[in-house]
C-alpha cells in the first residue's frame, strides 16, 4: 500500500490539491494516509490500489475539515459571547465632540497661555524648560498654566450647558 502511495505521489497529490484547494494540506494528507495504510496489505476487493489510496487521503482531509470546522465553531461561539469591551458608537460621538470642544476651548486662549499649555501638556516639557523657553519665571508659568486650565474648564462647561439646553 505504501509502496503505491509513493509511486503515485504526485497524481495523488496534485488531485488532493484540487479537492481541498492548499499544497501544504494535500500533502499532510497523504502523509496521514501513509501513517494509516502502514504495513496493511491490499484488499482483496480492491481493484484500482491508487483509487483506493485516494480516497483514504480523502476521507483523511474531511475527518481534518470537519475537526477544523467544530475547532471554528466553538471559536466563533467564543467570540459571540465574550463582551465587546470598546466604546459604543454613542461613546465615540460624545468623545469626538468633548475633543472638538477642548480645541476651541484651546484656541480661544490667549496667545501666551496657549502657547505655554501647549508646551507643557503636548509637548512634554518640564516647568523649567517651558520657563527658559517663553523667558518667564517658574511663578509666571504655574500662573499661566493654571490660568489657562481653569478658562479651559470654564468654556468647556459653559459649551455643554449650552448644548444642554
Amino acid at each position: 500500500m505504501r509502496d503505491c502511495l509513493a509511486a503515485n505521489y504526485a497524481l495523488l497529490h496534485r488531485r488532493l490539491l484540487r479537492y481541498l484547494g492548499c499544497p501544504d494540506r494535500a500533502s499532510d494528507c497523504l502523509h496521514d494516509a501513509w501513517l494509516r495504510l502502514g504495513e496493511s496489505r491490499l484488499p482483496a476487493s480492491v481493484r484500482n490500489p491508487a483509487a483506493y489510496v485516494y480516497r483514504v487521503a480523502c476521507n483523511l482531509a474531511m475527518d481534518g475539515l470537519r475537526g477544523d470546522r467544530g475547532y471554528l465553531q466553538a471559536g466563533e461561539a467564543m467570540l459571540d459571547s465574550t463582551p465587546d469591551l470598546g466604546p459604543g458608537p454613542e461613546r465615540i460621538a460624545q468623545a469626538r465632540s468633548e475633543l472638538a470642544c477642548a480645541i476651541r476651548a484651546i484656541e480661544a486662549l490667549p496667545p501666551r497661555h496657549q502657547a505655554l499649555l501647549m508646551a507643557l501638556r503636548v509637548d512634554g516639557l518640564t516647568r523649567a524648560e517651558a520657563a527658559l523657553r517663553h523667558g518667564l519665571s517658574l511663578r509666571k508659568v504655574d500662573t499661566a498654566l493654571r490660568q489657562a486650565l481653569d478658562r479651559c474648564a470654564a468654556y468647556m462647561e459653559g459649551q455643554y450647558r449650552e448644548s444642554a439646553d
